[in-house]
């Protein structure tokens, strides 16, 4: 969280810069549009013979709002999120080589604290009286709260996850480049280029100054004869990273086609140890609630809503959850329960609404 150059790219529209305000004042928000995001004033679809057809933001939003849609460094709105926390208050706990795979949780009976403890049993040393889940769509904790339990085995994660994810059949490929957009493209736009097949996907652009974006969406390709799925990338090559730059460079220059030479340019430049490979999924539900039937486990971020980054709403979203519950934590005359409760009612149906919008946008983009 302290490296502010790890992640690919974010995007905060009006509603996550009203939370960041909401977060840490009007300075927080200007710290992210100041140092770390670029303004999106609209999108460059690049058509057959590389010529780009520009498309203004059809939104309206910094008219309606005041505020524009940004687009930066993930990394760095973890960095100045993470300076905003009291360390005498929060402890950051994630699952790694250190704390192990964490598979449920304890409740003091005298003090009600919680202990996180790992698969081989053994529990790590934070304690807390309210667990934030916040580590991602296949969420431990997540899978807690939906099925009321606290503690599942390795084998009892791998079912639950499998039950609850859908995958698109596409793998998103994706990095910041240490460098600005080239004078050659306008200024203010992502650019976007598309495979004819819809099998690949390629998009760019300004992320906060002396940063450019790529993105890339790579269709798994099924035979037509036997039906069989191969993907362009196993589950196992994702962290051989300099292989995946070989064999993304490798897939967009057998395309046969320049007009993919901007994404070419770009992964070309790229340091392999900064880019970040996903499957692209999304939760099959939302809710019903987003805290634990004990008041100690409460979901944020794509532990609680992981959709699809097609409608770019996640890192907004997650920000808006920070957003509510702070502000239901803070006025919690009726306890944390009832302060838990408000906020997973106020989240679960605003959740609901941009997963709608998310699914249909996802159904859209590659056809």
């Amino acid at each position: 969280l302290d490296d502010d150059s790890a992640g690919a790219g974010a995007q905060v529209g009006p509603n996550g810069l009203r939370a960041l305000e909401a977060i840490g004042g009007a300075d927080l928000a200007e710290k992210w549009r100041g140092r770390c995001s670029s303004d999106v004033e609209g999108m460059a679809i690049v058509t057959p013979g590389g010529s780009p057809m520009f498309i203004p933001d059809a939104t309206n939003t910094q008219e309606d709002t005041g505020l524009p849609i940004t687009f930066g460094r993930w990394g760095a709105l973890r960095k100045i999120l993470k300076d905003e926390l009291d360390g005498d208050l929060v402890s950051i706990v994630a699952d790694s080589s250190d704390s192990g795979d964490i598979c449920g949780y304890e409740v003091d009976d005298v003090d009600g604290y919680v202990t996180l403890r790992t698969s081989d049993g053994r529990p790590l040393e934070e304690r807390g009286n309210l667990v934030i889940s916040a580590e991602g769509i296949r969420s431990t904790f997540r899978l807690l709260v939906n099925n009321d339990r606290r503690s599942l085995s390795p084998d009892e994660k791998a079912g639950l996850v499998a039950a609850d994810i859908k995958d698109s059949g596409r793998v998103n490929i994706k990095a910041i480049v240490p460098v600005d957009m080239s004078p050659e493209y306008k200024s203010g736009y992502q650019y976007a280029w598309f495979a004819p097949d819809g099998g690949v996907g390629c998009f760019c652009g300004p992320a906060g100054a002396g940063s450019t974006y790529w993105a890339l969406s790579i269709a798994d390709s099924v035979d037509k004869e036997s039906g069989e799925v191969s993907r362009f990338l196993s589950d196992d090559a994702h962290d051989d990273l300099p292989a995946v730059k070989d064999s993304v460079l490798e897939r967009l220059k057998g395309l046969g086609t320049t007009d993919c030479n901007f994404a070419i340019d770009l992964v070309d430049r790229t340091d392999p140890g900064s880019i970040y490979v996903s499957r692209s999924e999304e939760s099959s539900s939302v809710g019903p609630d987003l805290t634990s039937s004990d008041g100690k486990i409460v979901l944020v971020g794509d532990s609680a809503h992981g959709m699809s980054g097609s409608y770019g709403q996640n890192p907004a979203l997650a920000l808006e959850d920070a957003a509510v519950l702070a502000s239901c934590l803070k006025s919690c005359e009726d306890g944390l329960g009832g302060a838990l409760e408000r906020y997973s009612k106020r989240r679960v149906e605003r959740c609901l609404e941009i997963q709608r919008r998310s699914a249909e946008r996802a159904a859209r983009a590659m056809r």
